[in-house]
């Protein structure tokens, strides 16, 4: 099977605000277009994993998406690599493949998830966009890369300087960019492509 992850625990610093995640972006909490988004995927499951507020961020991933499987981060202070090792924890042995996504990305392709499941060959253990170099999300991760999950440390992403075999296909502007800031909202989207 494949799940998505949604990794929606941190602290929203840069913000300025309690959560940035319910800040209102087309008349909708943020977080309702990254769940939009991971909901597109060609997933079984969802996984979102909560840490900086946890009862406030799930209970909205629950109204937005009743289906949806919330997973508290402990130690969401530590960066990226405790949230995927939290959802790592839920994953179920016929779980082969994760699409990984991020909560603060509210202009992702709707069709990204779905070109990076279709892209990927025999063998690849990542599969993400790319924008001029810098690598996009959502992130595919199989084998290897699926397994290193379990043991990812700091704020590093997933599976990075591990030797994996990785392809890299060509996105668009969304696949990178995502929000930090309040002003970052009114960013017209039509200039994200």
């Amino acid at each position: 099977m494949r799940v998505a992850i949604l990794l929606a625990a941190g602290a929203s610093r840069r913000f300025g605000a309690p959560n940035k995640l319910s800040a209102r972006y087309r008349g909708r909490p943020l977080l309702s277009h990254a769940l939009m988004a991971a909901r597109q995927a060609p997933v079984q499951r969802l996984l979102v994993v909560t840490g900086a507020q946890p009862a406030r961020v799930s209970a909205m991933v629950h109204r937005l998406d009743r289906a949806a499987l919330t997973v508290r981060a402990a130690n969401h202070r530590e960066g990226m690599g405790a949230s995927l090792r939290a959802a790592s924890r839920r994953l179920r042995p016929i779980d082969r493949e994760v699409l990984v996504f991020l909560s603060d990305m509210p202009w992702l392709a709707p069709d990204m998830a779905a070109r990076l499941v279709r892209d990927a060959r025999q063998g690849d253990e990542i599969v993400r966009p790319v924008r001029r170099g810098r690598p996009g999300h959502p992130v595919l991760l199989r084998g290897r890369a699926l397994a290193s999950l379990a043991s990812a440390r700091g704020d590093e992403g997933p599976g990075r300087g591990r030797g994996y075999r990785t392809r890299l296909v060509p996105g668009d502007r969304r696949c990178i960019a995502d929000v930090d800031r309040p002003a970052a909202l009114s960013r017209p989207p039509a200039r994200l492509r």
